[in-house]
């Protein structure tokens, strides 16, 4: 126990360093985007500027947010979202510039507080961002493991039943839609404790939409699911069959409560469980991503597991040829790199017969499902999101691993 508190606090203070070196160097960093952002309204150029700058906001919203900086992530995510508007009419052009200055200088001072440690500042830009968030933020989660649930259900008297019952297990949140289709853009890009749904509802029936769960990677690929059905018979035999189905007879209010009872008497982790766990061992990781500063974030991660091998390469145009030479057992690839982008390498990766089998991982910037839905459809095994924790990010990857 020692020995881990002490490796512990060696990856804290070596953190603390490379954060306030890389909060330094953000000086030359915002220069150059504020160059960037100023020669926007040139004519000539001006998407391949826009693309350079996205690139370069998204990298620090990345970095900034593994390094455990929330403000600096926030505000280059504001910004992000900004640039990635429709583009400004001639007219409005000036005023669109002078928005994402304003963001820029907002960078830079949050930046210097966090050098000088000015926490009254920090704290009141954290409020700030905090009412900006509000509408959206997530409540905290009940202890017995069902604070929200999805409902697909076109029957307003079992969506009720449901309801009922879900109360009495703590469910404060409960979001219920009639549509398949409707159910799964929100599942894609929502958490939630646990999904029930009919067999029989319009556009993606129950199974279908189950399968598409547990195929495309996504905040809910590993939650419970609760199929509702009139007959057991109307199942797919050849296709994957939720945890849980329930009769929809008169016993469905009684079956409801034994399956939740279930499940929040289940550890989080076995509530999440999915499939045969493997006996896979990581030994070598190669990682492809432009950015130097994520390199050092995933090594340092990784410090704490030295049989694991991590082979950095910043130019992805050397990703297929690295992975014959080096044969690694995991691939880490970055979305968005130049001159090409990760998508482009995974498809030089798959096509490849020798590597067509090996395990490729992303990590993204966005939340947003469709590019998610194209990962997976390109054969992507895992999709990490941007930022991520340093003290954590290792202990996830190898027990996904593990569970293979």
């Amino acid at each position: 126990m020692t020995a881990i508190m002490a490796a512990d606090r060696e990856i804290d203070a070596e953190l603390h360093a490379e954060r306030n070196s890389y909060l330094r160097e953000m000086k030359s960093d915002l220069q150059d985007i504020e160059n960037l952002i100023l020669d926007l309204s040139l004519a000539s150029g001006a998407a391949e500027r826009k693309q350079k700058l996205a690139r370069q906001i998204h990298t620090i919203k990345g970095v900034a947010g593994s390094y455990g900086l929330d403000l600096i992530s926030a505000a280059a995510h504001h910004m992000e979202d900004l640039l990635a508007g429709k583009n400004p009419s001639q007219i409005e052009n000036n005023k669109f510039v002078d928005g994402l200055l304003a963001h820029n200088d907002q960078l830079a001072a949050i930046a210097k507080a966090y050098l000088a440690g000015d926490e009254r500042f920090l704290n009141d830009m954290r409020r700030e961002y905090h009412e900006r968030k509000k509408p959206q933020a997530a409540e905290a989660k009940l202890a017995r493991g069902l604070n929200r649930v999805m409902i697909v259900e076109p029957s307003r008297a079992t969506l009720q039943l449901c309801i009922r019952v879900l109360k009495e297990f703590g469910a404060i949140n409960v979001s219920s839609v009639q549509d398949g289709y409707e159910a799964l853009g929100w599942l894609l890009k929502e958490e939630f404790d646990a999904v029930i749904t009919s067999l029989q509802v319009p556009t993606i029936d129950g199974q279908s939409l189950f399968t598409v769960l547990r195929a495309i990677p996504g905040p809910n690929m590993m939650k419970p699911v609760i199929l509702l059905t009139a007959s057991s018979a109307a199942l797919d035999p050849a296709r994957a069959q939720p945890e849980h189905i329930i009769q929809k007879d008169v016993g469905l209010t009684k079956q409801l409560r034994a399956t939740l009872t279930q499940l929040v008497s289940q550890s989080p982790q076995a509530c999440a469980a999915r499939g045969k766990a493997g006996d896979g061992v990581l030994r070598k990781i190669l990682l492809v991503d432009d950015s130097p500063e994520i390199h050092n974030l995933v090594r340092l991660s990784f410090r704490r597991f030295p049989d694991v091998q991590i082979v950095a390469l910043t130019d992805p145009t050397g990703a297929v040829e690295a992975a014959r030479n080096e044969t690694p057992d995991l691939i880490l690839l970055d979305v968005q790199m130049t001159p090409i982008s990760g998508k482009e390498v995974m498809r030089d990766i798959k096509a490849t017969p020798e590597l067509g089998d090996l395990p490729v991982a992303f990590f993204t910037g966005t939340d947003d499902p469709e590019e998610k839905r194209e990962l997976a459809s390109l054969g992507a095994w895992q999709i990490f999101k941007k930022p991520f924790s340093p003290k954590t990010f290792s202990d996830h990857v190898l027990n996904l691993f593990r569970e293979r």
